[in-house]
């Protein structure tokens, strides 16, 4: 007859820790892709014209705390070689205000058709329940042509799990002051759900089982 004690050991834990792993897998809670891309776009970095121009996607976390997985966007340059780059920061106002985790940056070949390219930060990030955040882009200081391209048809992104969609917010001189932006371009930010819950369980059902097999 199969025991507490050897259930639990040899069939709950590992089923629980099992439906934790699966439930960290990452989930798009912001997102219009995929879709068509319009062939154009906001310039990023420092354009042809002397601008400095940045641009950001918001969205509000609901009554869950999140981790960040990935930033993934509709990327193109039509010229030489670029480096984009970003990232995670504080709504203050309604737009970007102090940057709370840097995207790793992104290489960008010459002449890149629009693709979808994704960034994540160099360590684990999380987005605290009830907070607005804004998912920013950026290009270099040297002249360039990179561009986060929009959608055909303009497409807002979609919010779930919780999560409000606050717009988009742009800048043309970098970062100092910010605009409402009604060109959507092509996103979608995913997240790890939280499994701390499910591994509470787990961990307190492997207690349970060291403590019966010692009686």
């Amino acid at each position: 007859m199969t025991t507490l004690k050897t259930w639990t050991t040899r069939f709950a834990l590992p089923a629980l820790l099992c439906v934790a792993a699966a439930s960290a897998q990452a989930v798009p809670v912001l997102s219009n892709l995929p879709g068509v891309d319009s062939g154009a776009g906001t310039n990023l970095g420092l354009g042809v014209d002397g601008a400095d121009r940045t641009k950001g996607v918001g969205m509000t976390m609901g009554a869950s705390s999140l981790t960040f997985q990935s930033m993934s966007a509709l990327i193109a340059n039509i010229t030489n070689a670029s480096t984009l780059s970003g990232g995670i920061f504080s709504s203050v106002g309604g737009n970007p205000g102090v940057q709370l985790a840097a995207f790793t940056p992104q290489a960008i070949a010459a002449t890149f058709p629009a693709s979808v390219v994704t960034l994540t930060t160099a360590s684990s990030f999380v987005l605290q329940a009830n907070t607005a955040y804004w998912f920013v882009l950026d290009g270099p200081t040297t002249e360039n042509s990179l561009s986060w391209n929009s959608l055909a048809p303009n497409v807002a992104p979609s919010a779930s799990g919780g999560v409000t969609y606050n717009g988009y917010r742009f800048s043309s001189d970098g970062g100092t002051t910010w605009g409402v932006s009604g060109v959507s371009n092509g996103v979608t930010i995913s997240v790890v759900p939280e499994t701390s819950t499910v591994l509470m369980l787990a961990l307190g059902l492997g207690v349970i089982g060291l403590q019966l097999r010692r009686r």
